[in-house]
């Protein structure tokens, strides 16, 4: 009976594959446990079943789980929720069927590029890469995280850094550079840590396991299978705890505990059929047949190796195929049927050859070898043990070439990195350099910038200080004006009222006298009354220009009484005053007034207006007045204005003003003022 070492349990290919599926479960979120037994509980029920067959039932739960999620893809929205839910279909589809997996990888890749999501690429290149490497492509996977580290660390994402590191190590585990692995391993492990992320500490405990396992280091291998469980046996039901059951297992057993390595085995089968994965239930039927071997219960050990067998053909699975042969081999050998344990090994011997499974061959050649023995054929014997042993010794030559490749890596790598940091050097100078003259030049653009700049906004200051001389000398002329056409207004209607009118009562009264004393006859009483008539009326007229000229009301009683008497001499104009009465200056009742004079004067002159509105609106901090008429208006862009209009205009400026004319012809005039008062 062969070493445990030397089984089919414990080949290369095995390792490669267990590996390389927890890796894939690193960029995972872990999945809750179903159970509701505490660990100790589980691990107790695994020993007490240890030498029970383990279930070959599926989860009915799994099938509907896709199918649901298969219909909400069908129908989601193009975002990152739809990506999320490509990765989750694929990591389902993974080990059941991985060709189907792979488009749903490739469409989380395309759909994480198109929405820039950083997540998604991420689970892209944990995903996909697994496959890559399962199709012996690790140096493809390489180069993908190689990109993904970087990305990783521009955006300085400490957790898929660390990820990412664990996943280069799954790749040069499949080159079989298992110290480069193991660096890259280290690496991870302590941002983990940093982390508090313990399951992930676990997953890396049992990557490192795994790595020394491969340096047959044992001790090594059982110690981090140990720290992996100890974590992981808080979630017993996760897939995760498959993976580390099956490599304790495998260690246990080169250390000849097979009860143990057994009940960790069953413990295994029963996860496997929570989460309906065939393709780890096939390793777990090659470990229960390794311990049936040793064991020589030769029932139990064909049992599980055809069961293993029937998921190797499913998966199309030729390195595990040949395992499972390879033990059904020694299975018919050992009850002396030699022609069917040939043939078993026949044909694992064309198809290891097919595929380039040297150890598988090995194996194969050593079972030939033990069936000479028990054929007596001694000749064939010593023929196919030197076929093994040169095997064996081929695969001890790759590994050392194998090795020194490693090396020779490492030593052109640490070259490289050397000359880049000299490169870099170099180039952080250059940039400095660079930065440096750069900085002079620009402050030089600057400086001369500046001084144009000050140059031209200096120049306009001044253009624009010469300009508001210019408008405050004619606002100031045009105030002259304004208080002297005030004055002369004034001055006109007192000495008009004070003066001519006084003569023309006078001339009024003394003709009056005369009347008494005087006979008249009929005619030339008539005459007499006429002239009297005609006096009273050259008085009104008189006393109407003066008012005219400088209503009295303004000065006394203020802006709404003059308003208001002007208006309402007028039948066809209609005035309404809103808000306090305070008195303003004087300038600016006048001018308010002789503005809506001039208005209205406009309207019933040049509008034939019907109608005119005058609206007074006083507030204590401003003062705003409409007037509005019904007569043909105008077009204020294209009419050519008169002297009234643009009088009314100089005098709104004066007092820094608003005037609003709104007018089409046809439709009337409506002219809006408003004036800040200045409280003094």
């Amino acid at each position: 009976m062969e070493t445990a070492h030397n089984s089919p349990f414990y080949n290369l290919n095995f390792q490669l594959i267990l590996f390389a599926a927890l890796i894939f479960a690193a960029g995972c979120n872990f999945p809750r446990g179903n159970s509701g037994k505490q660990p100790s509980e589980v691990q107790a029920a695994a020993i007490d079943t240890m030498s029970v067959s383990p279930p070959d039932s599926i989860n009915p739960e799994w099938n509907a789980k896709l199918d649901s999620m298969l219909h909400l893809a069908a129908d989601a929205k193009p975002d990152t929720s739809l990506a999320k839910l490509y990765y989750d279909i694929g990591e389902m589809l993974f080990y059941n069927d991985s060709k189907k997996a792979k488009e749903y990888f490739i469409k989380l890749k395309d759909l994480s590029e198109k929405l820039n999501w950083s997540e998604g690429k991420y689970l892209f290149s944990v995903a996909y890469t697994d496959e890559l490497n399962r199709e012996g492509m690790p140096d493809s996977s390489i180069v993908i995280f190689q990109q993904t580290l970087e990305l990783a660390k521009r955006e300085m994402n400490e957790k898929w850094t660390a990820i990412t590191l664990a996943n280069l190590g799954v790749c040069y585990y499949y080159k079989k550079w298992f110290e480069t692995a193991l660096k890259y391993n280290n690496e991870a492990l302590p941002l983990f840590e940093k982390r508090g992320e313990k399951f992930n500490v676990a997953q890396t405990y049992y990557m490192t396991a795994t790595l020394y396992e491969s340096l047959n280091m044992q001790k090594e291998n059982l110690l981090y299978c140990e720290k992996a469980l100890n974590i992981f046996n808080e979630k017993p039901d996760t897939l995760q705890r498959i993976f580390v059951l099956i490599n304790y297992a495998s260690a246990l057993l080169n250390t000849n505990n097979s009860e143990k390595a057994d009940s960790c085995l069953i413990e295994a089968q029963r996860i496997c059929n929570l989460h309906n994965n065939k393709y780890l239930s096939g390793m777990i039927y090659k470990g229960l047949a390794e311990i049936a071997w040793k064991k020589y219960d030769l029932d139990r050990m064909e049992k599980f190796n055809r069961k293993s067998l029937a998921i190797d053909l499913e998966f199309e699975d030729e390195a595990g195929y040949c395992t499972s042969m390879i033990g059904l081999a020694r299975m018919e050998l050992c009850r002396g049927n030699f022609n069917q344990s040939e043939e078993y090994t026949q044909n694992v011997l064309k198809t290891a050859f097919e595929h380039d499974f040297p150890i598988q061959i090995k194996d194969a050649y050593t079972v030939l070898s033990d069936l000479s023995i028990a054929r007596h054929d001694f000749r064939s014997y010593q023929y196919y043990l030197a076929k093994a042993d040169s095997i064996e010794m081929s695969v001890v030559n790759e590994k050392t070439q194998r090795y020194a490749k490693e090396m020779e890596a490492k030593y052109e790598t640490e070259k490289k990195e050397l000359k880049i940091a000299a490169l870099e050097k170099e180039r952080g100078l250059m940039i400095w350099l660079s930065i440096a003259g750069g900085a002079v030049l620009l402050l030089t653009l600057a400086t001369f910038f500046f001084l144009w700049r000050w140059t031209v906004q200096k120049r306009r200051l001044a253009e624009t200080r010469i300009k508001q001389f210019e408008q405050e000398k004619q606002l100031v002329a045009t105030q002259a004006v304004l208080d002297g056409e005030t004055r002369e207004r004034a001055r006109l209607a007192r000495d008009l009222h004070d003066g001519l009118g006084s003569m023309l009562t006078g001339a009024k009264l003394s003709l009056l006298e005369m009347k008494k004393g005087a006979t008249l006859d009929y005619a030339n009483m008539e005459s007499f009354n006429n002239a009297l008539g005609l006096l009273d009326e050259s008085v009104q007229e008189m006393r109407r220009v003066a008012h005219h000229l400088m209503p009295d009301s303004l000065s006394r009683f203020g802006l709404k009484p003059a308003v208001s008497d002007f208006c309402g001499n007028l039948p066809s104009v209609h005035f309404n005053y809103y808000g306090n009465e305070a008195r303003l200056d004087p300038k600016m009742e006048v001018m308010i007034y002789r503005s809506i004079h001039e208005l209205v004067n406009n309207a019933l002159k040049h509008a034939g207006a019907g109608k005119i509105m005058v609206q007074i609106i006083q507030e204590p901090d401003r003062i705003a007045f409409t007037v509005q008429d019904d007569g043909c208006g105008f077009d204020p862009a294209t009419q050519t204005q008169g002297m009234g209009l643009q009088n009314i205009r100089t005098r709104i400026a004066s007092y820094n003003g608003m005037i609003d004319i709104n007018s089409k012809a046809g439709e009337g005039t409506e002219i809006n003022v408003e004036l800040r008062i200045e409280n003094t």
